[in-house]
């Protein structure tokens, strides 16, 4: 017959076995563990992307700036980018601004790229800048939007509509009134202009 004491010593030694084979098992293969091999770049690591360290990557996201007289801006981008070093911009690609202007028409901002800055509200917008309105296009280089003046600033802009063909260096459009001035670098340069 087996003593109490070596009873004891047995059912200590089967769960000693247990937990040594649960450990060996379970614990020491680490199923999501990744295999780096010598010599390989973090390039090389599966899902790895080629951000920048500290740079935080958002995909489709929208921004709604309230101005200074209660209007409302909305801004989405199809990616936006906000760096650990400069965490106020955020650098946006494919961009698509609008807002409802006192007339009720609807203003469109649209680039390949823009930064919006949370501090200010401030966007800019860059390559390939169209602004929709009603029945006129605005093409630009850049376009730089106020939100404390509600101001749009363009640069090397064309100016479309039904009847007008307008050429300038540089514009302002008033998101308030819906008016746009036009103006060239040079004051004694003319803003080209053509009527159908």
């Amino acid at each position: 017959m087996i003593s109490k004491k070596n009873k004891g010593n047995l059912f200590l030694i089967t769960i000693l076995l247990f937990v040594i084979m649960f450990y060996g098992y379970y614990i020491i293969q680490n199923k999501g563990s990744i295999e780096v091999k010598k010599n390989q770049t973090d390039n090389q690591l599966p899902n790895v992307t080629n951000l920048e360290k500290g740079v935080t990557k958002f995909f489709d996201v929208e921004y709604k700036i309230i101005s200074n007289n209660n209007k409302n801006y909305f801004t989405r981008g199809k990616e936006a980018l906000i760096s650990l070093d400069n965490p106020n911009l955020v650098k946006l690609n494919t961009v698509h601004s609008f807002t409802t202007l006192n007339d009720g028409t609807s203003l469109n901002i649209k680039s390949k790229k823009g930064e919006y800055q949370k501090e200010n509200k401030n966007i800019m917008y860059s390559d390939d800048v169209i602004i929709t309105n009603k029945k006129s296009i605005i093409r630009a280089e850049k376009a730089n939007f106020y939100a404390d003046k509600n101001l749009i600033r363009l640069e090397k802009l064309t100016y479309k509509d039904e009847i007008n063909l307008i050429k300038g260096d540089f514009a302002e459009l008033n998101t308030i009134t819906n008016n746009i001035e036009i103006f060239m670098k040079n004051k004694n340069d003319k803003v080209y202009g053509q009527r159908k």
